[in-house]
């Protein structure tokens, strides 16, 4: 069975072993009123955020859902206008302590899902915030996070900036149970940091059916510029849902955990599309949707590399956070004198048959049969946990890799 790990990550700044925060305490059921105030806007964030994005040439990834709870916890310490642009962009409403509970019911769901087997699914999180040593945060605010997100606020000594830097990887690392490593890569720091929010994820599920290890072979995959670079290619055919339109090919793959599935989305011409890909154009795919015979043929890859949010996220609307000298989270520390300077972010996300997949087969893959969807070119991809309608990953890739 195949694993997917999603791996990401986005950055605000303040840590220290002595406020790292306790386990936070069990979150209630959360409920279809309570994930409405968390999906309300999930979607329409992920893609104004896509939009300022999809100009990256190559492979993309980003986890819309991470940010956004991540960027919750920013807004939870802000206040006046800075607090009311993150209200907007992110599209929330209504009662504040009833998003938390709704993220913090979220969390618990997705790291212990109903039906999931014991070892087969696995949500590692590590989310909080970093700022130099002097900013003391609020023992409320310390405890809405501990509360709410198990996330801790914890100071840094950014005159170190290197230091500084392997103490966040090495927290992310202890948070993720090592799945991610070198998240701050070399360089990412320096001594200016004033708040940088950090998010890593880790996501692992198994197909619910696994693809055939004997049918994967190597063949050539078309990048943007007509080059032809070396993949493997997987092949499965089975009754899967898909939907086959003059503008692209879209095919559902589910994993075994109830509710998250894998789209897949291969545009005929892939700039055109993308440059129109919005959530309505997401919906009308989706839509579509029909289980059908399906030969698919689909690469194995990886793709995570790391991303600064701090302009994309100032060309979406968020401006008054990042602004020296006027940004207010001074519900986190009582002043004034603290700004988003940086937010990393990182998807890391793999694809292939399966840990457990099983070789039956041995040769050429036979003949395709039904709908025929090769994704031999430029694709996207979009993981859903469907039951609650929020996006946890959303990319491109330009190019799969050869391994």
């Amino acid at each position: 069975m195949r694993l997917i790990s999603i791996f990401c990550a986005a950055a605000f700044a303040i840590g220290c072993r002595a406020l790292e925060p306790a386990p936070p305490k069990a979150a209630k059921p959360v409920g279809r009123a309570d994930v409405a105030h968390v999906a309300a806007g999930d979607r329409a964030f992920a893609f104004r955020l896509y939009s300022v994005l999809r100009d990256r040439p190559g492979n993309l990834a980003l986890s819309p859902a991470a940010v956004r709870m991540a960027l919750c916890m920013a807004w939870a310490g802000a206040s006046g206008e800075t607090a009311g642009e993150l209200e907007s962009v992110l599209g929330l409403g209504g009662d504040p302590l009833a998003i938390h509970q709704a993220n913090q019911g979220l969390l618990a769901v997705w790291r212990a899902p109903a039906g999931a087997l014991p070892v087969s699914f696995k949500l590692r999180i590590a989310q909080g915030f970093f700022a130099p040593t002097e900013r003391r945060p609020t023992q409320a605010f310390i405890e809405l996070l501990q509360r709410h997100y198990d996330a801790p606020v914890s100071p840094k000594d950014f005159a170190s900036p290197d230091t500084a830097r392997d103490q966040i990887n090495h927290w992310v690392e202890t948070r993720t149970e090592k799945r991610l490593e070198g998240f701050l890569p070399a360089g990412s720091v320096d001594s200016g940091v004033s708040l940088m929010l950090v998010s890593a994820v880790d996501f692992e599920a198994p197909w619910k059916a696994a693809f055939d290890l004997g049918l994967t072979t190597r063949a050539k995959f078309k990048r943007a510029d007509g080059k032809g670079v070396d993949a493997m290619f997987m092949t499965r055919t089975a009754d899967l849902p898909v939907n086959d339109t003059p503008e692209a090919q879209v095919v559902e793959l589910e994993y075994a955990t109830e509710g998250f599935v894998f789209d897949l989305i291969v545009p005929k011409d892939a700039s055109k599309f993308e440059a129109g890909f919005d959530e309505k154009k997401l919906d009308q795919l989706l839509a579509g949707l029909t289980p059908k015979e399906t030969t698919l043929t689909l690469p194995r890859f990886t793709v995570g590399e790391p991303l600064e949010l701090a302009g994309p996220l100032q060309k979406i609307g968020i401006h008054a956070a990042f602004a020296r000298g006027s940004a207010d989270f001074s519900v986190m520390t009582g002043t004034r004198q603290l700004h988003l300077s940086s937010v990393p972010h990182r998807v890391r996300l793999v694809v292939d048959e399966g840990a457990t997949a099983e070789s039956t087969a041995s040769g050429k893959p036979p003949a395709p049969q039904g709908v025929v969807v090769k994704a031999d070119k430029p694709f996207l991809f979009v993981v859903r946990d469907r039951k609650r309608n929020l996006i946890l990953a959303l990319g491109r890739i330009g190019e799969p890799g050869s391994g």
